[in-house]
């Protein structure tokens, strides 16, 4: 990152799964609520998540694609990792991108630079591609350089069976570090797992940015990897508990479902009188 970095974020996805851009369903409905698969652009060199959706968004939204030289990915989900598209993407640019993620990304990746799908017999085959994308694998707790960045991944709540207390997917929440500034990128999780939250009290976050996939719906926390308005609040003040985030922290609410949330008019001043900030695709933020 360079000398001007000051903390500068455009929501170029701020969509769950069923993300409406581009869809029948979202004709007619007001610009804030017409929402791409998750993705995030960090000034200046930086994604985190990518999908089908995020190279026209960062067209869109202003984000030059050369800029990119580091991509993080949370976990496998169709709506934050796409690694035909990723791949695609990285081909146009005149330098490596450099990928941050868990041994299923990179397995991914692996797979994808050896074989395409054959659109006439729909079977795998054998091909090489042209792969321009280096690989960091990364792990809770495990710190790796971004450029500039310091970015330490932590443990979501996600891709979970947790009646069965199995990890179907190691998904990942990430802390970026970069002159002074700390940023918390909490898509996806649930309610906060106890060394996540010891791991984060380490940190003083001037930006956090939390999962609300659910609104108003009344869902069950064990059978779900998203918060709703009511989980939301509780993991805010476990983190103020913690002492990861202050008063001076801007708290954002992402990955929304289009299908279960209140439109953006209805609920966005409610939700600041409570100090927090509902995303919308194009939203920039300096912090």
């Amino acid at each position: 990152m360079n000398e001007e970095w000051n903390g500068e974020l455009c929501f170029l996805g701020t969509g769950a799964g069923d993300a409406n851009w581009g869809l029948e369903s979202s004709n007619g409905r007001p610009e804030k609520d017409v929402r791409r698969y998750a993705s995030l652009s960090v000034a200046p060199d930086a994604l985190i998540d990518f999908n089908n959706h995020t190279s026209e968004a960062m067209d869109t939204f202003g984000i030059p694609r050369d800029s990119v030289r580091h991509l993080l990915i949370g976990h496998g989900h169709y709506d934050h990792f796409q690694p035909e598209e990723i791949v695609s993407f990285a081909e146009g640019l005149p330098h490596p991108l450099k990928v941050y993620g868990n041994t299923m990304v990179r397995d991914a990746f692996e797979f994808c630079r050896g074989h395409v799908l054959d659109p006439e017999t729909k079977r795998i085959v054998s091909e090489e591609r042209v792969f321009n994308i280096e690989m960091n694998v990364l792990t809770p707790g495990k710190t790796a350089r971004a450029g500039e960045a310091k970015v330490t991944a932590v443990l979501a709540n996600h891709y979970m069976n947790l009646p069965y207390r199995i990890m179907e997917q190691q998904a990942l929440n990430f802390a970026v570090e970069c002159r002074g500034k700390a940023l918390f990128y909490g898509l996806d999780s649930s309610c906060l797992l106890p060394g996540t939250v010891e791991m984060l009290s380490e940190f003083r976050f001037d930006a956090a940015i939390l999962d609300a996939t659910f609104g108003p719906l009344d869902i069950d926390p064990m059978r779900s990897g998203h918060l709703n308005w009511k989980m939301l609040d509780e993991t805010i003040s476990e983190l103020r508990e913690a002492g990861c985030i202050t008063g001076n922290t801007v708290i954002v609410a992402s990955h929304i479902s289009t299908g279960n949330v209140e439109p953006y008019d209805e609920i966005a001043t409610s939700l600041s009188k409570k100090g927090i900030t509902l995303a919308y695709d194009g939203m920039k933020l300096v912090f």
